[in-house]
């Protein structure tokens, strides 16, 4: 099964596929000073949901992007419920191909700046996109502590230092002008919402010939959870503006 197919399938349940919140997405977007004047380019936009929330509460209009055709799907069809799809368009895209078809007064990627190696690569490829004022909203994981165990480091090469993320950020020509951080809780609700997709789907498949495979990817993102993820890593949803 390939790695798309598992992530659709553990997300299955979810609005947001980070661990944050509608109210802190709302809370970043005040942040950023988004209004109805502002157009917005999303990059990984899931499901949707982000767009959606900025939508209806700021009145912005954009695009968002994402690779994966069942996501767009379900895009469209949320924007299209909210009355929010003439002002908000869905591509299913590989963001690695494309190239700005205009300049946005905002750039959004929450919890997918691996699609460009990283942080700074993402800083640098959503920076192409953007008026000279434009910001940025970013979520990305960070480590939480000063120390972490060599065998999870290793799995997160891509993972920051909190402190790293503002001095990537200013060395883009950003400042950080918000940080709306995961809570514990919001780690358990986003971490059980995979499993119970994961679990939906197992009893929905019984004798499927991948079972065994989502099973074992089950079992995988638990461990890694129990044993490391909830101690050693965190989550925020940053707003960066230019320096």
């Amino acid at each position: 099964m390939e790695y798309f197919d598992l992530i659709s399938i553990s997300t299955s349940g979810m609005a947001i596929m980070n661990p944050t919140t509608p109210e802190k997405v709302v809370s970043a977007g005040e942040a950023a000073g988004l209004s109805a004047d502002d157009r917005v380019v999303e990059f990984g936009c899931g499901y949707g949901t982000i767009l959606a929330l900025w939508g209806k509460r700021f009145g912005i209009a954009g695009r968002g992007l994402d690779i994966r055709e069942d996501a767009c799907r379900r895009a469209v069809a949320l924007l299209e419920k909210e009355g929010l799809s003439p002002r908000i368009g869905i591509d299913l895209a590989d963001v690695r191909d494309e190239t700005p078809d205009r300049l946005y007064d905002c750039a959004a990627c929450i919890g997918s700046s691996h699609i460009w190696g990283g942080f700074a690569g993402a800083l640098e490829a959503m920076s192409a996109w953007l008026e000279p004022d434009g910001r940025i909203v970013i979520g990305e994981r960070y480590w939480a502590r000063d120390s972490v165990p060599p065998e999870f480091a290793r799995e997160w090469r891509d993972v920051l230092t909190e402190y790293e993320i503002f001095q990537t950020a200013r060395d883009a020509g950003f400042d950080v002008a918000a940080i709306f951080r995961a809570s514990p809780d919001d780690w358990d609700a986003y971490e059980s919402g995979n499993w119970q997709g994961l679990l939906a789907w197992l009893r929905d498949h019984p004798g499927d010939a991948d079972a065994d495979e989502v099973r074992e990817y089950l079992y995988r993102i638990q461990d890694e959870y129990a044993a490391y993820g909830r101690e050693y890593m965190g989550f925020a949803v940053y707003v960066l503006v230019p320096s």
